[in-house]
Formats: structure tokens, C-alpha cells, sequence
């Protein structure tokens, strides 16, 4: 295109404007003519190489997998989670109320007297605890999160169509904004004047990081560990920690035993309620109808009670149960799997807050109403019930498993393909690594570029989906997010370091610097953009200080993580990003058959005449 402004005066306006490159606010004013300038666009040639990542270290992800994850261009993706448990912070070893010696010898002292007294505590229910990922955003602030907002921009909508606004609900503890009856007594919220919100704290959330179908029954298995993990590495002679890898499965070595659950579970994406015990000192109140405790919605999964009595009861006061360390030798840890499912199922679940629950019965003893603490016969025998709590934490890694990706991807990584395609995957997927100025052309246009005072207002690179063949392959989720970053150090282009661009919600984020998917109208992810202005300016004035380096492109989660993971196999490092989600997207290249979809390095930039 070509613009033409007749002032010098009118080139200041835009200049500051536009420019937030402060490499050219020291062009000498000579350089500058009095009369014209225009703004121009040139394109570059880009091009593209693919790798495949085979093997990373896992025991620093921020996202584990679970599950099954079939893509029908990249292969199928298996993971399992190995972990370690720790006990409860400053751990007595305790259970019930009475220490192992206490119950077996007696109290005797000065002022208390009691006798040696069985507290038989057995264990009832064993919970492992697998919260997910969730969240509540409400982008109007009407009290109703966006996924189940009719209309998340407006806060005067009416999700549950009762003639009540979302917000006016949400104000009074008398209605809920996504029921329509809420006291369910047959009148209209709208209509009601007598009505009260039977559980006005409620909460609802949406689930994040389910891959495949989670409406069916899910097959977990959890074994016990029979390996220790180490923290630090033997073959260092204990000087460095020790790393795990995407291809350490111990369950397929051998080194699993008991098996704690082999069965199907269907999942429950509602918050858990939990109420208090009724106290039968107050009669005039029903401590059963008041809610103790609201859990964000989690995988519960039932263990066995008997494992657990022997395991961990039977052995009351014990340095295993007071020892972190003892104990983590002691019961080496869990492996969590999901089996051939129906259809499959891979989900991300926050291990990091994972915890088993073990809910237990004992019998205590308790001093009667003005009853003597000297008077072992003033104490007597009532039933209670407890919970002992171990968290998942300390040594913790994926084991996964990546098939073949098809022929067309394998081609790609080989460098036989026409860079008619980009392709993406993430997990143990493809990167993909771009050159600016590609060839000898693009070297020709670089140092033109870089002879020439010109001031660049936007650099770009978008890269178009192809809709078509993901539609024809069946590729039916794509990612929200893609990251670019410097593929020589594995760190964050300049661009996106001074993007200040933030928010509340990941889509907020570094904006500007970009990468967010863009959507039609029907709600199809069309394309991703970048602009590195920063980046090309750089390379274009300070051509002694800055190289043509190649970028690396992945598939994000929607959480950018720039922090580095080592690739094994092959040797290389990739951001975090790269590894967070397991989706795949298939992009138009540089040498696509339609011209309007080729990936092109789009420069904005002034010229004087």
C-alpha cells in the first residue's frame, strides 16, 4: 500500500503514535526529508522445520496427564502418574487420642489417672483425592460464571428465564440465578414473594483440562509403589537431584505390588458438601443441617480400608508415622493409572493439592460430668470417628507413552515435505522451528532492511489454520494458544517480555504480543497471530548485536509457562508450553496451496522520499 502525507509535522504525529520502539528515536534528523514519507508493506520469506519430541523430563511439569488422549494425525497418547505421599506437617504418629504406649500401659500422674485403654481404631472409608482444575470466571460480574451465563457480557441477562436478572439473583440470598424456582415450591422466582435459597453459598465451576468423553464411567487403577524414589541421585553420589523422564514407567518394570482400586467410577464435576455431626447436647439445634466444609469439585476415588489398617494403623507410634523420610522408605508411594476406557479420556488433574483421606472409627475415653481426673473409674467409653490426612507430594513424574504420528508428520520431520503445512502437537509432540528471511532472497531483503533508515511500525506472523483438512482428519479440539519463543536459548522473545498486557484470566495475558486463537463466527479456531516488532526491529537496526535466530513454535495450554524442560530424546530444551497440552493444530506454511492462507512475515514500516 502507499499512503502520502504532505508534512514532516504529520510524520511526528504518527511517529510517536505508532512507534513504541525507542531505537529510533535517536535517527539522525538529516536522514529525514521535508516533504513526503510513506508508509509501506513489504513481505518475507519464511521457512519451517519440524522436530519430534520423544522423550522429557517430567518430575517438574506443572500439568500432569492421566488418561488416554487419541488424536487421530499425531497418535495416541497414554500417561500415568507416579507419586510419592508425605504425612501430615509435625506428624505425632498418633491415631485417635491416646499415644501406642498411653493405651497399652496407662496414664499415671499427679493429677490424672487412667487406665490402659484399646481406642480400636479402624479405619471405615480410604478417599484418594484428585482435585481438578477449575474456574469461576464471571466476565460481567452478575454472580453467574460465563459457562453458564446466557449471555456473559451482560449482566441484565437472564440465564434461568424466571424475569429476574442474573444480577438482581445474585444480590439476595433469597434466589438462585440459574434456577428458576429456586425454593422448588412450584411459583416462578419472578412471581414469588415468599422464597428463600435453601444453600445461598453454593458454588458452581467450570472444568478445565478434560480431553475425550467424561460423561462415561472411568476405569482408575492405583497400585502401590515398591521402588523408593530417591530425591537425590545416586549416580551422583547424592549431590544432585534426582530427574525422572517420560519413559520411566515402574509399573511396566515390575515395581508395583498391592493394587488398591481396579473399577469404574463416573465422575461428579459438583462441589462436595460436607455437614457437621449432630450434637445431642443442644437439642434445640441440628448441627446435621449445617454445611462444615465446600470442596471444589475433585476425582474421588475409594482404597482399600484393610490395606490401610495394616499398613499404616498397626503401626501406630512408630518412627514411620513421625519420620518423613522413614515413611516415604517405608510406603513408597502410588501409581495412578486410567485403563482402556470406552472411549478415551485424558484429563489434567491438580496433583500438587492431591491428598488421601482415611476416615476412621475409635473409642475414646471421656471424664464424666464433674467427674475426678485423679479417679481411673470416672472416664468412660464413647464412640467417635476422625480423619488422617496424607498429602501427594515429594518426588512426582509423568510415565508416557506417544505413538507413531501419520505418515504426512513423519515426512515433515524427515524434511520431505513442500512446506505446504506446519504441524503442531503438544506433549510428547512436534515443535516447530521458523527462520525469518529465509534463503537467499530473504537474506537479500534482510540486509536491504538493514541499509535503510526506515522506521518498522508492525511485524507480524500469522498462521492460518487449515480448516479444511483438520475437518477432513478429524481433528475436532484445537488449542486456544500457541507460544513463540527463541529456539537457540529456549526463552521469551523480546516482545513478549514488554508486553505488560495482564488480567484476571489467561486470555488477558500478554495480548498484545499474541498467540490466542481467533475464531469466525461459528466458533472455528481460524488463525494465530504474533507480532515480534521488537524482535525484527533489533535485528533490523543492530545488526551487530542481534542475529537472525530461529524461533520456536508449540501449541500453550492456556497458561503460558515459560519456564524450560529437558527433551531427551532429542537433545534440546523446550518451554513448559510446549508440554502442557496434549492438542494438535495443522497450519498453513509457507508454501500452501491457497496464497491467502501462506504463512508470511508481515512488515509495517515508514519510508522517506
Amino acid at each position: 500500500m502507499n499512503v502520502r502525507f504532505s508534512s514532516l509535522l504529520a510524520f511526528v504525529g504518527i511517529f510517536l503514535f505508532t512507534s513504541c520502539n525507542k531505537e529510533f528515536s535517536d535517527v539522525d534528523a538529516s536522514l529525514l526529508p521535508t516533504d513526503t514519507f510513506v508508509i509501506e508493506k513489504q513481505t518475507a520469506l519464511v521457512g519451517v522445520q519440524h522436530e519430534r519430541i520423544e522423550v522429557i523430563r517430567t518430575d517438574d511439569l506443572s500439568f500432569l496427564y492421566l488418561g488416554q488422549y487419541q488424536d487421530p494425525v499425531f497418535g495416541t497418547t497414554t500417561a500415568s502418574v507416579t507419586t510419592q505421599l508425605s504425612l501430615p506437617l509435625s506428624s505425632s504418629g498418633i491415631f485417635g487420642l491416646m499415644s501406642a504406649e498411653n493405651e497399652e500401659e496407662g496414664t499415671s500422674t499427679d493429677d490424672t489417672n487412667i487406665n490402659p485403654h484399646n481406642e480400636e481404631e479402624t479405619v471405615k472409608n480410604v478417599w484418594l483425592e484428585l482435585p481438578f482444575y477449575t474456574n469461576q470466571r464471571d466476565s460481567d460480574g452478575d454472580g453467574v460464571i460465563d459457562i453458564f451465563d446466557i449471555d456473559p457480557d451482560d449482566k441484565e441477562s437472564d440465564s434461568d428465564g424466571d424475569g429476574l436478572t442474573d444480577i438482581q439473583e445474585s444480590m439476595s440470598v433469597n434466589f438462585d440465578p440459574l434456577k428458576a424456582d429456586t425454593d422448588g415450591d412450584g411459583i416462578n422466582d419472578g412471581e414469588d414473594t415468599d422464597t428463600i435459597n435453601p444453600d445461598a453459598d453454593a458454588n458452581n465451576y467450570e472444568i478445565e483440562f478434560l480431553f475425550g468423553d467424561s460423561s462415561q464411567e472411568v476405569h482408575f487403577q492405583v497400585k502401590e509403589l515398591s521402588y523408593f524414589l530417591p530425591l537425590l541421585d545416586p549416580d551422583d553420589n547424592f549431590q544432585s537431584i534426582r530427574s525422572f523422564y517420560s519413559n520411566n514407567d515402574l509399573e511396566e518394570e515390575g515395581f508395583t505390588s498391592n493394587i488398591l482400586y481396579d473399577d469404574k467410577i463416573n465422575l461428579s464435576f459438583e462441589e462436595l458438601v460436607f455437614y457437621n455431626e449432630d450434637d445431642p447436647e443442644t437439642e434445640d439445634v441440628d448441627e446435621s443441617t449445617l454445611v462444615g466444609e465446600r470442596l471444589a469439585p475433585r476425582v474421588r476415588i475409594p482404597l482399600e480400608p484393610s490395606y490401610f489398617q495394616q499398613k499404616l494403623f498397626e503401626r501406630e507410634g512408630e518412627s514411620v508415622l513421625i519420620d518423613n523420610n522413614d515413611f516415604q522408605e517405608y510406603f513408597n508411594g502410588l501409581v495412578i493409572s486410567i485403563q482402556n476406557n470406552t472411549n478415551p479420556l485424558l484429563m489434567q488433574l491438580n496433583f500438587v493439592a492431591g491428598q488421601i483421606k482415611i476416615e476412621y472409627d475409635f473409642k475414646k475415653l471421656v471424664l464424666i460430668e464433674d467427674g475426678d481426673t485423679a479417679n481411673p473409674s470416672d472416664y468412660v467409653v464413647e464412640d467417635s470417628s476422625s480423619t488422617y490426612t496424607l498429602g501427594l507430594s515429594g518426588v512426582q513424574f509423568n510415565s508416557i507413552a506417544q505413538d507413531e504420528p501419520a505418515l504426512e508428520v513423519q515426512n515433515a520431520l524427515r524434511g520431505q515435505d513442500d512446506d505446504q503445512y506446519i504441524y503442531l502437537k503438544g506433549g510428547l509432540g512436534v515443535v516447530s522451528y521458523i527462520d525469518l528471511f529465509a534463503g537467499a532472497e530473504g537474506q537479500s531483503q534482510l540486509t536491504e532492511l538493514q541499509s535503510n533508515p526506515w522506521l518498522i511500525n508492525e511485524a507480524n506472523l500469522t498462521f492460518y489454520v487449515d480448516q479444511q483438512k483438520v475437518a477432513d482428519l478429524g481433528l475436532s479440539e484445537l488449542p486456544s494458544r500457541l507460544y513463540l519463543f527463541d529456539a537457540d536459548e529456549s526463552t521469551p522473545l523480546e516482545d513478549y517480555i514488554i508486553d505488560g498486557t495482564s488480567g484476571s484470566y489467561p486470555d488477558q495475558v500478554k495480548t498484545t504480543f499474541g498467540g490466542l486463537a481467533q475464531y469466525n463466527e461459528a466458533g472455528e479456531v481460524i488463525s494465530y497471530k504474533f507480532v515480534i516488532t521488537d524482535h525484527l526491529s533489533k535485528l533490523i537496526r543492530q545488526p551487530d548485536n542481534y542475529e537472525n535466530i530461529q524461533l520456536g513454535l508449540c501449541v500453550s495450554s492456556d497458561y503460558l509457562n515459560i519456564q524450560s524442560t529437558e527433551v531427551v530424546q532429542p537433545e534440546l530444551e523446550v518451554p513448559q508450553s510446549a508440554i502442557s497440552s496434549p492438542l494438535g493444530v495443522i497450519l498453513a506454511g509457507p508454501n500452501h496451496t491457497n496464497p491467502d492462507l501462506r504463512l508470511q512475515l508481515e512488515i509495517f514500516y515508514t519510508a522517506y522520499q
